[in-house]
């Protein structure tokens, strides 16, 4: 799980029991006792998570308490969900007013009585739980954390940002692709053929893309070139896809695309970007590059990929391997980064500090760039000396190894921010993810706060966003006419990143795999084509009695309306505790009435169906806030 993902679960926890409307029905069920009991375990608890979260790694008996923790206090999360939502439909239901005879019995104090009783137990049983894991030796080891109170939002400041058209320290290597491209240095490639491939090789982070934009868009390269196109290939090397990706068109057979795609390039002197290139299949090569030799002389292929292999098979030349920023370039673009204005600090301490965190970043853009931005709103010479002891020790030596690098942005996080990131590892890499839709995902989780009753949790989400944004977690946004932003992306790095200190916790579930601890799962996302008649949920995951995103990132698609009965029935009695639910494209025309069940649940995805009506019992999901009916 995500470091400070627990400790903010807790705090949601305190701050409901604390409520004047826990209190008032805690009376009316009379288990008000036993609710201050919770909330006085849970604050002990709270206590010292962020030291366990901290210390799980490298120590057994800690991380087994916190698991055990985990446990005890989503199932208290749930119960006080359960609790919630009924004394909300309670009120909700007008004492005197003849709503309906079904409501009526309902709320009849026999069912009241026994609702009470149903709840109080789980409180007790919850209590004496949750007495034991604090009872627990291992707590002792803890420290109790130095702020027991929310991280204060950052205030804004100004700072000089590097624009894609300025990058740092990239001039030589700029004007040795451009020779490549243009044939001004015809030794370097392979001139047999009127295509000729280019690849630029560097492991993750080190600039590779950022070189390609230069090249694409300088004036020459513009002049020298028609057309010109872009496509980011990514991990998905199917040739039907590529096509569609070179042309940007969705709805035509592979006869068709292979038409455009001659139209297209045929006698002309192209210029193609396949960035971020995987494939080690020369098959699948030879099948692409076909399709691609009608060129007239002096076309170009510039791949960037972090695979030498990948860029032999390609049949380029010597391929053109990206190094790191050497140490002048870094300091530059770190003080850009961590100084207001680029200055250099008038501190020398600082200074030194500065130049040695840059030397461990090794030269790549990327880490140089979130370090010195996290950097950037600290002053004092006691913050850089207490970064530097604290968290640089941890960081690795070896060239490829540079997440550590990077997860010292991540380490610094307010909690409320470190798992709406974590959350993003349900994305693939190269997955263009809809702003709009992931801040309701973040709140539908409950992980947007605000201490403001009147304030709009997705206006408070788009400041996380912004404040993740900021310090390079996201890259890549896409506006619309009006100049909101709709989409963005991760670099594969912060994707990595992302996967790594979500730990056990989420999943992306490809094709048949089933290789996860389904016990400590809680949120899951599907990135493959779903055809009922060949897929079931796995009967692996129907241990994640814990679950709470179930979302499908593919299409997903069935007729039968045998199966959307039994695929909901599944969901609903396994997957109680979700909060998340996606059903899109599954081509439904009336809602499975086990859909009812599931009470904890605010976001509900049916796009992509056929629903003409939908069901009264749809108000009994008192919890539910996004209702998705989209492209119907």
């Amino acid at each position: 799980m995500a470091e400070g993902v627990l400790f903010n679960v807790a705090e949601g926890i305190i701050g409901r029991l604390g409520s004047l409307v826990f209190q008032e029905i805690g009376l009316v069920w009379c288990v008000n006792d036993e609710l201050q009991k919770l909330k006085l375990l849970v604050s002990q608890l709270r206590a010292v998570l962020l030291d366990a979260e901290q210390k799980q790694a490298n120590n057994e008996a800690v991380k087994e308490w916190l698991q055990s923790v985990e446990d005890a206090v989503y199932e208290a999360d749930d119960v006080l969900d359960e609790f919630y939502t009924e004394a909300q439909w309670r009120q909700m239901v007008p004492g005197n007013n003849e709503v309906s005879k079904q409501v009526h019995i309902f709320f009849s104090s026999s069912n009241q009585l026994v609702f009470g009783l149903k709840i109080g137990h789980k409180i007790k049983d919850l209590n004496k739980r949750l007495h034991e894991i604090a009872s627990n030796t291992t707590v002792g080891q803890l420290e109790r954390n130095r702020e027991d109170v929310e991280f204060v939002r950052r205030e804004r400041v100004t700072h000089s940002f590097v624009r894609e058209d300025n990058i740092i320290g990239r001039d030589k290597d700029k004007r040795a692709i451009i020779q490549l491209l243009l044939d001004l240095d015809p030794i370097s490639i392979k001139n047999t053929e009127n295509v000729s491939t280019i690849s630029i090789v560097g492991f993750g982070g080190m600039g590779k893309t950022a070189l390609a934009q230069l090249v694409f868009n300088d004036e020459e390269v513009q002049k020298h070139f028609e057309p010109k196109m872009w496509t980011c290939v990514s991990n998905s090397f199917q040739l039907d896809i590529l096509v569609k990706k070179i042309l940007k068109a969705d709805n035509l057979d592979m006869d068709q695309l292979q038409n455009e795609l001659r139209k297209k390039i045929d006698g002309k002197r192209y210029l193609l970007v396949l960035d971020d290139v995987w494939n080690e299949n020369r098959n699948k090569w030879l099948s692409l590059k076909d399709l691609l030799m009608g060129g007239a002389e002096g076309s170009r292929i510039l791949i960037t990929t972090r695979s030498k292999n990948v860029a032999n098979i390609a049949d380029t030349a010597e391929p053109y391997n990206l190094r790191g920023l050497n140490e002048e370039q870094s300091w530059f673009l770190f003080k850009k980064m961590a100084f207001k204005e680029g200055k250099e600090p008038e501190s020398s301490t600082i200074k030194a500090i500065g130049e040695e965190i840059t030397r461990k970043c090794q030269g790549v853009p990327l880490a140089i760039r979130t370090v010195g931005r996290m950097l950037y709103s600290k002053h004092q010479e006691t913050e850089w000396l207490a970064f530097k002891r604290n968290k640089l020790s941890t960081i690795s030596q070896e060239e490829d190894d540079i997440i550590p690098t990077l997860q010292l942005s991540y380490d610094v996080l307010p909690s409320r921010l470190k798992h709406c990131f974590a959350f993003c590892s349900l994305f693939p890499p190269d997955c263009e993810i809809s702003v709009d839709i992931l801040i309701r995902l973040w709140v539908a989780q409950g992980f947007v706060k605000s201490s403001n009753p009147n304030e709009c949790l997705e206006d408070v989400g788009y400041e996380y966003y912004n404040e993740l944004v900021w310090r390079s977690f996201f890259q890549e946004e896409e506006k619309d006419e009006f100049g909101i932003i709709t989409s963005c992306k991760m670099h594969d790095l912060m994707n990595e990143l992302a996967v790594k200190v979500a730990g056990e916790g989420s999943r992306i579930i490809g094709g048949n795999k089933t290789d996860f601890d389904a016990k400590r799962l809680l949120h899951i996302s599907f990135d493959f084509d779903v055809d009922s008649s060949e897929w079931k949920i796995p009967t692996s995951l129907l241990e994640s009695n814990k679950l709470r995103t179930f979302l499908f990132l593919s299409q997903h698609y069935s007729r039968e309306e045998s199966f959307h009965k039994s695929f909901c029935a599944t969901i609903a009695s396994n997957f109680k505790s979700l909060r998340m639910l996606s059903l899109t494209g599954l081509e439904i025309t009336k809602l499975p009435k086990c859909l009812r069940k599931m009470k904890h649940l605010r976001y509900l995805d049916l796009s992509d169906n056929f629903i003409e009506r939908l069901p009264n019992w749809i108000v009994e999901l008192q919890n539910l806030e996004t209702l998705d009916l989209s492209r119907y």
